[in-house]
């Protein structure tokens, strides 16, 4: 057993190309052991912005010896008439075996000849080949050049006159096994045992004769070659910056997953910008100090809460900190806020009345025009849902937030910082005048972002973002760009789980058939392009495949609910919580409910027309059905008034011995059809009351 040992050294890889590089090398090295027969103990990648590393620990030197039987037709389909088939031929000339007679094959094995078998009665033909072992220290002088240009990444480059592709030009090929080199050439360079450290600090290249002292070798010359070691250290410094400057870091991991692979020896350096920044929106500054320069944006903490933006943020800087690092990194940031700031500026001189004038000129879809129709919509669709939810006391505020909410698109600041759409938007509501609830309606007209993001937090954000959210939706499947598969380019699926969030979170009732029917009906009738005949029940079948999707109940509830033809979202919502909360609290009484309507659905499937009549009853446990269900049904109408779905169920399910009695005792399919229609036409009440809550039809067991 001997360890090897493979290192790659490059110019710098770009950050996002490096860690999954280093995953497809893994992977491509433990394929090339295991498919050669070769065990080890274990395998560890290595990457940082100059190197791409792999250890494997106590790998076999040679893979053992094999011998290989493959087996072949029937004797009758490889040997017709004294001849070989097409069957015969195919099989020895896929296994590199030439005969001259036929007569040769027989039942005595052999590795120079096919020879016969029998299996289960029957007479194959057959071979055996022994197999070599191979030598690890070979396998990878053969082919370690095939294994570093099978490496996946988003792009490679070719450079000087080599003719080898890889992601940035290599400068030295570190390739052991054990203490003997793996002697090979990739991309014109010799593979060697010596391997160099931090290029400022220790550029020095020495010697390695044992794979397992590689990452102790590069500590000691200022290289941290563990990806999960580097960001472990960029945690530490930054967790100590935040505790002595009762600081928190903003978007602290997603920067450091971001850093790590930027650096090969981490020094968190604190600087500071000009204050006098701190008057442009915080987003601004954030998303330049994160997304452009890579910085740590630093809030202050009171009591245990997040505070203002300060003007100081963490540099991670790949060697010592020098005033040089930190007057550079000033000046950069320097001039990037400072055109952020003529740029925002700008913006608020502009004013969102002639930002929407140019709305016009901004794509919303090419069948649908532009962003500007589009609020033309929203604004026409507005008074039907501001009365649905009851929100006409806010009527003023929707409807002025329709109007501006997507003015910020075409603004200088969102061009920049496309991030901040809505964001920016609310900022410029207030420098205008719009006032708070406005402002924070159109901040938030996004959300939710994500399953667990929360909804907007005022009356006139909910409005305006399932008014935007339902003709995004609506606008996709009529001109038929619909979701397939894992495809969903235009996110339709989060934005009708957006909906279905904001509805059940503000517990607001509210018909999902006539938003959709309104929003169709808002748009150009000549840019339809779907021909589906039904594309309400579509869309709301859409909206259904959320529910079962997305949301944390029995599958089987959510249909048996939606399939009672409920388009109340919240309605549907308390329904399922309901049944769920029954089940769980009651499996072998919903168990017994479920068989005995298996048995009533299978005898009313031709009920529609039969009419039940009171008078023609005469057994005793058809009776008493009878009169449960006239007790229950008035009690039962007025707790679905009252929308007390936990009660329904209950009361419903008190119909469950009754309804097994009727079983036990009565012979519904009696030769009297006048008595066995009766009978039907009874049960058919009886799934009809349960119809308010589900249809037992749907659910699964």
């Amino acid at each position: 057993m001997k360890d090897l040992l493979i290192e790659i050294l490059v110019e710098e890889i770009p950050a996002d190309f490096a860690y999954p590089a280093s995953l497809s090398f893994k992977k491509i090295i433990e394929n090339t052991l295991k498919n050669n027969g070769l065990n080890f103990k274990s395998i560890t990648s290595f990457t940082t912005p100059r190197r791409l590393s792999i250890l494997v620990e106590e790998a076999e030197e040679k893979s053992k010896d094999d011998i290989i039987e493959s087996k072949g037709p029937l004797l009758e389909s490889a040997i017709k008439d004294g001849v070989l088939t097409k069957a015969g031929e195919g099989f020895l000339k896929a296994n590199n075996i030439e005969i001259k007679n036929i007569k040769d094959i027989d039942e005595k094995e052999s590795f120079d000849k096919p020879y016969l078998k029998e299996l289960n009665g029957k007479k194959y033909i057959y071979v055996k080949k022994e197999k070599k072992g191979i030598e690890t220290k070979k396998l990878f002088e053969e082919n370690l050049e095939n294994i570093i240009a099978s490496i996946d990444f988003k792009k490679k480059m070719r450079w000087g006159d080599k003719d080898f592709a890889f992601v940035r030009p290599i400068r030295n090929i570190v390739a052991l096994f054990g203490n003997e080199i793996i002697k090979t050439k990739i991309a014109g360079i010799e593979t060697n045992n010596k391997i160099t450290g931090h290029r400022l600090l220790s550029p020095e290249f020495v010697e390695i004769n044992n794979p397992k002292d590689y990452e102790e070798i590069l500590l000691k010359k200022h290289v941290i070659v563990s990806r999960e070691k580097r960001l472990e250290n960029i945690i530490n410094q930054l967790e100590k910056i935040e505790k002595e400057n009762n600081f928190e870091a903003v978007s602290k991991n997603k920067v450091s997953e971001i850093v790590v692979d930027l650096v090969e020896e981490p020094y968190l350096l604190t600087a500071e910008f000009d204050s006098k920044f701190l008057e442009v929106p915080k987003e601004v500054l954030t998303s330049e100090m994160i997304e452009h320069q890579k910085y740590f944006p630093l809030i202050k903490k009171n009591n245990n809460k997040n505070g203002d933006l300060t003007n100081i943020f963490v540099i991670t800087a790949n060697q010592p900190k020098t005033p040089q690092i930190i007057a550079g990194n000033i000046r950069v940031l320097t001039a990037r806020l400072s055109d952020g700031r003529f740029l925002y500026q700008e913006d608020i001189k502009k004013g969102m009345d002639e930002m929407n004038t140019r709305l016009a000129m901004l794509m919303f879809r090419k069948e649908l025009g532009s962003v500007s129709d589009k609020v033309n919509r929203l604004e026409k669709n507005a008074a039907s849902l501001i009365e649905a939810l009851n929100y006409n006391e806010n009527k003023d505020n929707i409807l002025k937030a329709i109007k501006y909410m997507k003015a910020d698109l075409v603004s200088n600041m969102v061009y920049q910082f496309p991030e901040l759409q809505g964001i920016m938007g609310s900022y410029f509501a207030k420098e205008m005048g719009l006032g708070e609830n406005i402002a924070t309606a159109i901040k938030e007209q996004y959300k939710p972002l994500f399953a667990n993001d929360d909804i907007p937090s005022n009356d006139t954000g909910k409005a305006i973002a399932i008014l935007d959210k339902i003709d995004n939706i609506v606008a996709g499947f009529y001109v038929g760009d619909i979701p397939t598969g894992s495809q969903d380019p235009n996110a339709l699926r989060r934005q009708a789980l957006g909906i279905i969030n904001i509805l059940v979170k503000s517990q607001k009732h509210l018909s999902l058939k006539k938003l959709i029917e309104e929003t169709i009906n808002s748009m150009p009738k000549e840019s339809k392009n779907n021909k589906s005949e039904n594309l309400i029940n579509d869309i709301f079948d859409f909206f259904k495949s959320r529910f079962e999707n997305d949301l944390h109940f029995s599958k089987d509830s959510i249909s048996g609910v939606l399939s009672t033809e409920i388009d109340d979202i919240y309605d549907a919502y308390l329904k399922i919580s309901a049944i769920d909360e029954f089940r769980k609290k009651n499996e072998e009484l919903f168990s017994n409910l479920l068989l005995v309507f298996k048995r009533v659905k299978n005898i009313i499937k031709t009920s529609n027309t039969l009419i039940f009549e009171e008078s023609i009853l005469e057994e005793k446990a058809e009776k008493e059905l009878y009169k449960i269900y006239k007790e229950k049904e008035t009690q039962i109408k007025k707790l679905i008034e009252n929308k007390e779905y936990q009660k329904t169920f209950s009361t419903l399910s008190s119909l469950y011995e009754p309804l097994d009695n009727f079983f036990k005792e009565i012979m519904v399919m009696v030769d009297d059809d006048k008595l066995k229609n009766n009978r039907i036409a009874l049960l058919s009440l009886v799934d009809k009351i349960f119809k308010n809550m589900l249809d037992f039809s749907s659910l699964i067991k």
